[in-house]
């Protein structure tokens, strides 16, 4: 196993592990709802704390979600192509769209953030409306959101350098 496998293996399996932890996510969205929607539907209560809660636990589901979508390809895309190229042209594509597209777009991502979450963490910065404690959280999911996809992404260029580095014959599986 080469050195760009073994980095791009140790990804995946960060990305696979962070990933079906955060499908637990999802049981807690569930929950959360199952008790919000009664209360403010029945009852015309509610609690705001359990509002700006599932918020969090929401995107969470979804900023962890995204890189676990790419490792497994199952993001958004138009496949009515993709999916009738050669191994070849889509290790192309895959490395062309990723370095041209996807890496440019952290970084501005990360650069005009960072300023943003760090200053949301210094301060415990508490929920506009409701006063709750933890919005920092959402923004620093932001900062995280950008590594998970940037490890992903150097994983998703790791295995298309070694589909384009392959033998004709190995491309072709």
């Amino acid at each position: 196993m080469s050195a760009l496998q073994r980095f791009a293996t140790a990804i995946d399996a960060l990305t696979e592990f962070i990933g079906d932890w955060a499908a637990w996510l999802c049981l807690g969205i569930v929950g959360l709802l199952f008790i919000q929607i009664p209360l403010r539907e029945i009852a015309h209560g509610g609690h705001f704390v359990a509002n700006d809660i599932g918020q969090v636990v929401h995107a969470a589901f979804f900023m962890i979600g995204i890189p676990f979508a790419m490792r497994h390809d199952a993001h958004v895309r138009v496949d009515i192509f993709y999916q009738r190229l050669s191994a070849r042209t889509r290790a192309i594509l895959d490395l062309v769209g990723t370095v041209l597209f996807l890496l440019p777009w952290l970084a501005l991502l990360g650069w005009y953030s960072l300023p943003i979450v760090l200053n949301s963490v210094r301060a415990l910065e508490e929920f506009p409306e409701t006063y709750t404690p933890g919005y920092f959280i959402l923004k620093l999911q932001l900062a995280i959101f950008v590594g998970l996809v940037a490890l992903q992404a150097l994983a998703t260029i790791a295995r298309s350098a070694m589909a384009l580095g392959a033998p004709t014959s190995e491309r072709s599986a």
